[in-house]
C-alpha cells in the first residue's frame, strides 16, 4: 500500500468517525495498523449577560478581568506543589492503554517518580515528581491536550 493510498484510507475513516460520532475507528491490513481517535468537543459555558453598571475606566476594566480568573484559578486549586506541564501535547496517565496508571490521587510519591507522560511529536515524555509527597489532584484525563505551564498534578 502507497501513501497516497494510506491517506485516502485515513480521510474516510475520518469521515466515518464523524459521520457516525464514533469515538476511535482502528484498521488493520496485511502491513498497516490504523487508528483514528476523536477528540471530545470541549464544553459551551453560557455566558450571561453583564447588569447595568456605573461606566468604569478601560484601565480599572483590564485589572478587574485579569485579577479575577487569577484569583478564582487560586481558590480551586488545592494546597501543595504543582507539577506542570513542560510541553504541549497529549496527557496519558499510564504508559499503555491497558496498563494501570502511574499514580492516583492519595498515593504517595518519592522526587523522581514518574507522574504521567506527555507525548509530543509521537515522544513520550515521563514527567517526574519535583518532590515527596502524596497526590491530592489530577488535573487532566487520559488524552486530554495540555498546554505548555499548564499544572496538570497537584503535591501535597
Amino acid at each position: 500500500m502507497d501513501i497516497k493510498e494510506l491517506k485516502d484510507v485515513a480521510v474516510e475513516l475520518m469521515d466515518a468517525l464523524k459521520n457516525r460520532g464514533l469515538g476511535e475507528v482502528e484498521l488493520e491490513l496485511d502491513d498497516v495498523k490504523i487508528k483514528i481517535k476523536s477528540a471530545p468537543p470541549a464544553p459551551v459555558l453560557p455566558v450571561a449577560a453583564p447588569a447595568a453598571a456605573p461606566v468604569a475606566t478601560a484601565a480599572a476594566l483590564a485589572a478587574q478581568s485579569e485579577a479575577a480568573p487569577a484569583a478564582a484559578a487560586a481558590e480551586e486549586l488545592p494546597a501543595g506543589t504543582p507539577v506542570k506541564s513542560p510541553l504541549v501535547g497529549t496527557f496519558y496517565s499510564s504508559p499503555a492503554p491497558d496498563a494501570p496508571p502511574f499514580v492516583l490521587v492519595g498515593q504517595k510519591v518519592k522526587e523522581g517518580d514518574t507522574l504521567f507522560i506527555i507525548e509530543a511529536m509521537k515522544t513520550m515524555n515521563e514527567i517526574k515528581a519535583p518532590c515527596d509527597g502524596t497526590v491530592v489532584r489530577i488535573l487532566a484525563q487520559p488524552g486530554d491536550m495540555v498546554e505548555y505551564n499548564q499544572t496538570v498534578v497537584i503535591i501535597e
